[in-house]
């Protein structure tokens, strides 16, 4: 199809982790505005010359390998100059284990922070996870009008992953937040920060629908921990899901909007409307491939 510019979308972003969502997310975003320039981050070299090489229509800018080996030096000159100089941050790595903290703001969050009112950012989407929410005893989780930094009784998690994201979530916030004295002014202004809280990621190439039949038959034949629910020892544990293409559709309403000051940031519940036991889901895709594989036999391909 024909590529038409969105001036409604930012000229510059930067994303943090041109994995699986990241790279849709540039893609997307490069599909909607193909004059911008998108640059992001990688976690080895190998991995730059390979996006390098293959040189896809939506790196239009820089890939930077993010160091957070042996020498935790995090990104180079240019990888920071990239950083600040972007209209809009999307942050898809999750905490690192040995700061327990997001690894753009271990490394560079000072400079972020400190520039915050004079840099060209506009726009932060964090790519945070359902796992914040904790056990709710199969209970309905709902976002009200909080945000990452609220008190909200919907956080319940306990695990050192999922706090870590909790952590991510209100240090990326902090980017919302006028000067003390200046939430008055018309002149500073500080970026939008969004944390979309994501259900399991799936889409083409990823999720039970492209795993091998027999990995999912073998799945359903073992023990899991939903069995227990037939017993009444525990009640079922429902899980929601969110396709790729959705998170990409999200980041780019945040990016195209113009919400409300709002300090601390704000915080979506980004997922699926039909929450599902896992086993379930595992059936229903063994239940797909089956039918397609005999439609495909019927056919005679």
């Amino acid at each position: 199809g024909r590529n038409t510019r969105d001036d409604s979308l930012p000229s510059s972003v930067f994303i943090g982790g041109l994995g699986y969502a990241g790279s849709r997310i540039a893609s997307a975003f490069h599909d909607a505005h193909p004059s911008a320039k998108v640059s992001g981050t990688v976690r080895s070299t190998e991995r730059r010359e390979a996006l390098l090489s293959s040189r896809p229509a939506w790196l239009t800018g820089n890939v930077h390998v993010l160091d957070i080996g042996d020498e935790y030096v995090g990104l180079d000159q240019g990888g920071v100059a990239d950083l600040l100089g972007a209209d809009a941050i999307v942050q898809t790595i999750a905490p690192i284990a040995d700061f327990d903290r997001d690894p753009i703001l271990a490394f560079h969050g000072e400079s972020l922070l400190g520039r915050r009112t004079t840099l060209p950012l506009k726009y932060v989407a964090y790519i945070s996870s359902t796992g914040v929410y904790g056990n709710h005893d199969g209970g309905w989780v709902a976002e009200e009008e909080g945000g990452p930094s609220s008190s909200s009784e919907v956080l319940r998690c306990t695990d050192a992953k999922s706090l870590a994201r909790v952590r991510a979530e209100k240090e990326w916030g902090k980017l919302e937040q006028h000067n003390e004295g200046n939430a008055d002014s018309d002149e500073i202004r500080t970026p939008r920060v969004d944390c979309f809280r994501c259900g399991g990621i799936y889409g083409p190439g990823r999720g039970p629908l492209f795993s091998p039949l027999e990995s999912l038959t073998e799945s359903l034949s073992s023990p899991a921990e939903d069995d227990d629910a037939e017993n009444d020892a525990q009640p079922v544990k429902y899980v929601n899901r969110i396709i790729v293409d959705d998170i990409c559709s999200a980041i780019l309403s945040g990016m195209r909007g113009n919400r409300p000051y709002h300090p601390g940031g704000r915080a979506y519940n980004l997922v699926d409307d039909e929450p599902s036991p896992r086993r379930a889901v595992v059936a229903e895709a063994r239940r797909l491939i089956l039918s397609a594989r005999r439609d495909r036999k019927a056919e005679g391909t």
